[in-house]
C-alpha cells in the first residue's frame, strides 16, 4: 500500500511540474520573438544598434559607411517589420569611381599627377601630395593582382592625369637587377610579373639602371615598365593606394 501511495504522489508531483512549466512558457509570447529583427553585419559599414542586436517591430537600425567608402544610394535607415529589416543602400569600397578596388588586399588604387619637384621614387613620397588631398596616409600601390594597377593607370591616362601618362607603382628592384620586391620589401617571383611587362621581359642594363616600375602605355601596349626615377620636366605620376 505504501508503495502504491508513493507512486501516486510522484505522478501528481510530475503532472504539477509539467503544468507549472507550461504556464512559464506561456509568459513569453511567440509573437514577441518573431516580431523582432536581427541586425546583421555589412561590408564597409556598421549599423546602429550594432550587428547581433535585435530591434523591436517598428524600430529602426541606421547604417553608417566606414571612412573613405561611399553609400550606394540614399537609404540609410532600415525599419523592422514582421521579423525582417527593410533594405538600405549598401556601402561600397573606395571614395568614388575613379578608384580601382583590389579585393585581394582590401585596397583602393588611383592615379595621381606628378609632384612637379624632384622626389624619392620608392616609398610614400610620390604619394605625399595625394595624402594631403585625400586626408589619409597613402603609399605607392602594390599587389599581386597586377591587373588592378594597370586598370588604375587606364583611368588616369583616360582622364589626362599628370604631365606624362606613366605612373610609378610600388614595385622595383632597388638592390639587385631583376630581384623584384614590393614597396614593403616582400619579394616578387619574377615569373609572376614578367607577362605584364612589354614582350614579357624586363628591359634593363646589367648595371641595374632602372630600379623602378611604372604602369604606362609603351609602344601601343598597356604594360608595366622598368624605369628610372624621373625628374622634371619628364616626371612620372603615381598609382597610390588607400588601405580600407
Amino acid at each position: 500500500m505504501a508503495i502504491g501511495y508513493c507512486f501516486m504522489v510522484v505522478v501528481f508531483i510530475f503532472i504539477d511540474l509539467l503544468l507549472k512549466s507550461d504556464a512559464c512558457m506561456r509568459t513569453i509570447p511567440v509573437t514577441d520573438i518573431l516580431q523582432t529583427c536581427l541586425v546583421r553585419s555589412t561590408p564597409y559599414g556598421t549599423f546602429s544598434p550594432a550587428s547581433g542586436n535585435r530591434v523591436p517591430d517598428g524600430g529602426t537600425a541606421t547604417l553608417t559607411c566606414n571612412p573613405f567608402t561611399r553609400l550606394d544610394g540614399t537609404v540609410t535607415t532600415a525599419t523592422c517589420s514582421a521579423g525582417g529589416l527593410s533594405p538600405t543602400s549598401g556601402c561600397l569600397p573606395c571614395p568614388d569611381d575613379t578608384w580601382v578596388f583590389d579585393r585581394t588586399t582590401n585596397r583602393c588604387f588611383k592615379a595621381f599627377p606628378d609632384k612637379g619637384v624632384p622626389y624619392t621614387c620608392f616609398g610614400a613620397e610620390p604619394c605625399s601630395d595625394a595624402t594631403a588631398a585625400v586626408g589619409t596616409p597613402l603609399t605607392l600601390a602594390y599587389t599581386f593582382n597586377l591587373q588592378a594597377l594597370l586598370d588604375a593607370a587606364v583611368i588616369g591616362i583616360s582622364a589626362g592625369v599628370g604631365t606624362f601618362p606613366a605612373y610609378l607603382v610600388g614595385i622595383g628592384d632597388p638592390i639587385t637587377n631583376n630581384d623584384l620586391m614590393f614597396n614593403d620589401g616582400t619579394p616578387i617571383p619574377l615569373a609572376s610579373v614578367q607577362p605584364y611587362y612589354y614582350n614579357g621581359a624586363l628591359d634593363d642594363t646589367p648595371a641595374n639602371s632602372f630600379k623602378f616600375t611604372t604602369a604606362r602605355i609603351y609602344l601601343g601596349q598597356l604594360v608595366l615598365d622598368d624605369d628610372f626615377c624621373s625628374q622634371p620636366p619628364f616626371q612620372f605620376g603615381a598609382i597610390c593606394q588607400l588601405q580600407l
